[in-house]
């Protein structure tokens, strides 16, 4: 057992325990996205940073194609503090765009391609973003909108730009006679223009805006902070993981989710590991990607890790070894324990030790809260433990009282990378936060559940997802559970 001091969490921490040991690292606080990445990375410009449909682009590539989007939006009359939208997949352009924003101190605005035309057009207005970039495959949805308003300048980005696969299959092209442009041509515009100074590092300086799920009302801005980033992949770096050179990750995350954009892309190319892209989200696809790159980490969703288990899988991983895997780590829904078991089953029938890891997040909480570490194993139902150095959790009751190890609760956050605020909402922003006796903010995540004495956090579900039965809450995701716990069921959603 845990010792405990008094048997609340947030005063006990007895997760630092499993922090001790581990050398601790500053190298990306007080920096910015760019200024981290170049750092971390200048002196070594032939090794591969973005692997892209065929498209091995290295680190001196990447600072030259940052430099010219710098450039570019600078021609366009972009400023520090201004918003520039991104619609689209992760794809090499969508990152150079991220940290020329951050070089120049912009803001980047990353909209999903779900929204209707007037949900788009509202986002873009709110923030009063002149620049918009739009994925091909997205561009026809929203056209007529875009052509009414004079105030944007649309830039249609193949998705296939970087890659080989251009000359084969070309998408939507821009329709210069509507005003819109193609990324190359946007690109030439900052040709010959003086090199973009970098603007340095400023505590809480507004980085990017992503926008919550609406899950609770209508989808909301988020604005997260430079410390939102750096503080994150500072803490992985000192969470015991492998942050060696010269590793790959293989990531289908899109950028709309602050995980994608954080975890995905920022943290393992600060640290010199080779992002692997492919944004589809098909079950053979993944697999074949998985043995095609062969990474040492899979940042995915839940859904794609269950597709090891499906019987084409299980014949595509016949005779071939997985052996390279150390870092499978999923998010999004939580896995049946039955599930984890046979997935691990499969990753250590096929050569791995790898244990698949988990984490619980949200986008107001600047991405991740929990972490699963290596060096000790957490009960299959948890979540793992808060990130070190930066992150606090507690769980709480009703009336904002915390409560002790085993109780189930409201799921508080106590986080420096958190957002700002929800933007110009300043009555959610105010909702969500509470400030607790000792002027202490802590995020009300909306979620249910509980902390173990070994300081590791189980998620339940959603604090809005109930049914009444008479005038008795029943939570749906108790119901869920106990439909999943029998051997015939494979999937169940109450």
């Amino acid at each position: 057992m845990i010792e405990k001091r008094n048997g609340y969490p947030s005063i006990d921490k007895p997760w630092q325990q499993f922090y001790k040991s581990i050398k601790r690292s500053n190298k990306f606080i007080r920096t910015t996205p760019y200024i981290g990445l170049l750092e971390n990375n200048k002196s070594y410009p032939d090794e591969i940073a973005i692997e892209y449909f065929g498209a091995k682009i290295t680190y001196g590539s990447l600072f030259k194609n940052i430099d010219e989007v710098a450039k570019a939006l600078v021609a366009f009359g972009v400023k520090k503090g201004d918003f520039v939208t991104i619609c689209s997949t992760t794809t090499p352009e969508v990152i150079y765009t991220f940290y020329a924003i951050s070089k120049i101190g912009a803001i980047a605005n990353i909209i999903a391609p779900f929204y209707t035309t007037d949900e788009m057009l509202s986002r873009i207005k709110e923030c009063e973003s002149r620049i918009v970039i739009v994925a091909d495959n997205f561009i026809s949805k929203f056209r007529d909108s875009f052509t009414k308003d004079k105030e944007i300048q649309v830039i249609v980005l193949p998705l296939l730009n970087s890659s080989i696969l251009r000359f084969i299959k070309s998408g939507t092209k821009a329709n210069e006679q509507c005003g819109e442009i193609s990324w190359n041509n946007f690109v030439k515009v900052g040709e010959g223009k003086p090199v973009v100074e970098t603007e340095q590092y400023e505590p809480q300086y507004p980085m990017a805006m992503v926008y919550s799920s609406g899950t609770t009302g209508a989808s909301k801005g988020i604005l997260l902070s430079v410390d939102s980033f750096q503080k994150l992949i500072n803490a992985y770096g000192n969470s015991g993981f492998d942050t060696s050179r010269r590793q790959k990750v293989y990531q289908n995350i899109p950028p709309w989710h602050s995980t994608g954009l954080s975890l995905g892309i920022n943290f393992p190319l600060s640290y010199g590991v080779k992002v692997c892209v492919d944004p589809r989200f098909d079950h053979d696809v993944f697999i074949k990607n998985v043995l095609k790159f062969k990474p040492e980490y899979i940042l995915t969703n839940t859904s794609m890790f269950q597709g090891f288990t499906f019987e084409k899988s299980l014949k595509r991983l016949k005779g071939r070894s997985l052996s390279f895997l150390k870092y499978p780590v999923e998010g999004g829904e939580p896995l049946t324990e039955k599930d984890i078991e046979n997935i691990e089953g499969v990753f250590h029938s096929h050569g791995s030790n790898a244990r698949l890891l988990n984490g619980y997040g949200e986008c107001e909480c600047g991405a991740t809260v929990t972490t699963d570490i290596t060096s000790h194993k957490f009960s299959n139902v948890a979540s793992g433990i808060p990130l070190p150095d930066i992150t606090v959790i507690g769980i709480f009751d009703d009336d904002n009282q915390e409560l002790r190890y085993g109780q189930r609760g409201n799921v508080y956050v106590k986080t420096e990378i958190g957002m700002l605020e929800y933007f110009k909402n300043s009555e959610a922003t105010k909702e969500f936060f509470f400030i607790d006796e000792n002027g202490e903010k802590w995020s009300k995540t909306g979620d249910i559940g509980y902390i173990k004495e070994d300081g590791s956090l189980v998620v339940l579900g959603r604090k809005n997802d109930y049914s009444l039965i008479g005038t008795e809450k029943i939570f749906n995701f108790d119901i869920e559970r106990a439909i999943l716990n029998s051997d015939r069921v494979k999937l169940c959603e109450v």
